[in-house]
C-alpha cells in the first residue's frame, strides 16, 4: 500500500545564503512512503494504516525547524524521522521543491527527491 502527501508548501529559512536564511523561501513538498501493512483496507481503522496527517506534521516539523544549507540535508532529515515514528514502513520517497530567486534561466523552482528503504 501507497500513502502518500502531495503539494504540501511551508516557508521556511532553508538555504545557502544568508538572505535565504533570513527571509525565508517557499517549499513545496511530495512525499510518498510505501507500507505491506494493508489491513485498513478491510478494517476501515485508523489504528491499522499510517495517518497521513502525521506524515504531513513531520514535513512541517522538519520544514519549519532549524535552518539546513542544503535541500538535500532537509529530505534526508524527513526520512530520518519518519522511519523513527513508523516501523511499519518499507520504502519512503521525498520531493523537495524550492522556489528560489536569483537562479540562472529562473526557473520555477528546484530541488531533490530523495528515496530509502528500511
Amino acid at each position: 500500500m501507497e500513502i502518500f502527501v502531495e503539494g504540501l508548501e511551508f516557508v521556511g529559512a532553508h538555504g545557502v545564503y544568508e538572505e535565504e536564511r533570513v527571509e525565508g523561501r517557499r517549499f513545496r513538498v511530495d512525499f510518498l512512503v510505501q507500507t505491506s501493512r494493508d489491513q485498513s483496507s478491510a478494517s476501515d481503522d485508523l489504528e491499522e494504516t499510517i495517518d497521513y496527517r502525521g506524515l504531513a506534521d513531520i514535513i512541517l516539523e522538519v520544514g519549519k525547524g532549524p535552518s539546513c544549507f542544503l535541500i538535500e540535508r532537509l529530505a534526508g532529515e524527513i526520512l530520518d524521522k519518519t522511519f523513527e515514528r513508523y516501523n511499519t514502513i518499507e520504502r519512503a520517497r521525498v520531493t523537495i521543491r524550492k522556489y528560489a530567486t536569483g537562479v540562472p534561466g529562473d526557473p520555477d523552482c528546484v530541488g531533490v527527491s530523495l528515496e530509502r528503504s528500511a
